[in-house]
């Protein structure tokens, strides 16, 4: 088996377990939602509250507190034709300066999949373990009016059989409103708009070069107090994946989320993808001043695609 042959086999296993490949979308370690909390709704990221620099880095100003630290994992069903588990792994950290700044810095890691190499003869080499990382900063500015603006960048580090390094960045803007009424009860909402994974692709060597996934994603979420200690929320969100050129692809989700008493919430959404990359997703949430805990569950809804749990915890101060 030549090293182009090894790339391409690394590739469909390492990115089909998040069904990138069924659409020819590499590198979905840039799109794919590490936040448990939005995931459970339908993966409509701008109803993010926690991993801010992964989704919507201006929500951040949503919130009273300054600082935010989150972490996450998302573990995937098995992979026919790989061992071990596929997982996506991811870190996050935001501070809010000067009332209109914010500041974050990342980092996610997705593998866990080992693959048998054969040579040409068929006969067994050494195993491929291929996985991705990236090292993310970003930063928002608000303009006091309630609008937004923020942007990302990542490097890149890919390993197949082969290394590729490059980098990616993203530009967006917001809109935040948390002194809304909405039938003489509190409210907040939040809009979003943004490009993402933007860059030039990664060459891999011997005539293999991965395109990123460079989208757009419009989004929005609304959250009411209609009772004392009941509060009710909704968001949906849209991606629009224009590159590859000859791989695009429409995915829309969005969700329901309930809380008690600024603690206990059971969530649940829907998402749709080109493809057969739809899930049915669900998921619960608990906070404690500022810790928060949350678990999701994304039910595939075709054979084709992957069912996943993601587990998350964050702390605000």
């Amino acid at each position: 088996m030549n090293t182009k042959h090894i790339i391409l086999l690394a590739c469909a296993v390492l990115l089909g377990a998040t069904q990138a490949n069924a659409q020819g979308q590499d590198l979905s370690i840039l799109t794919a939602n590490p936040d448990a909390r939005t995931a459970a709704m339908g993966n409509a990221s701008a109803a993010v509250e926690g991993m801010y620099l992964y989704n919507n880095p201006a929500a951040i100003f949503a919130s009273d507190k300054k600082f935010t630290a989150d972490a996450s994992a998302s573990l995937f069903e098995k992979v026919e034709g790989a061992d071990g588990t596929f997982g996506i792994y991811a870190a996050t950290a935001g501070y809010k300066f000067a009332k209109r700044h914010a500041a974050f810095v990342g980092f996610r890691y997705v593998g866990g999949l080992s693959l048998k190499g054969y040579d040409i003869s068929g006969n067994p080499t050494k195993d491929y373990k291929p996985y991705n990382w990236t090292l993310d900063l970003g930063y928002t500015y608000l303009f006091g009016t309630g609008f937004a603006a923020y942007a990302t960048g990542s490097l890149i580090y890919s390993h197949l059989s082969k290394n590729a390094v490059g980098g990616a960045f993203n530009v967006g803007a917001s809109y935040l409103n948390n002194e809304l009424t909405l039938a003489n009860k509190p409210a907040c909402l939040i809009l979003d708009a943004k490009v993402g994974a933007i860059g030039p692709k990664l060459d891999y060597g011997n005539m293999h070069k991965a395109t990123l996934p460079t989208h757009v994603a419009v989004g929005g979420a609304l959250s009411v107090d209609v009772a004392e200690k009941h509060q009710v929320a909704a968001a949906l969100s849209t991606r629009y994946f224009f590159q590859p050129s000859e791989a695009k692809l429409f995915m829309l989700g969005g969700g329901l989320e309930y809380t008690y008493n600024k603690m206990v919430s059971v969530r649940a959404g829907y998402e749709y993808g080109d493809h057969d990359l739809s899930h049915i997703t669900m998921g619960v949430g608990f906070k404690y001043h500022g810790l928060r805990l949350n678990g999701a569950y994304n039910l595939k809804t075709a054979d084709a695609g992957s069912s996943y749990c993601t587990i998350g915890i964050g702390y605000d101060f």
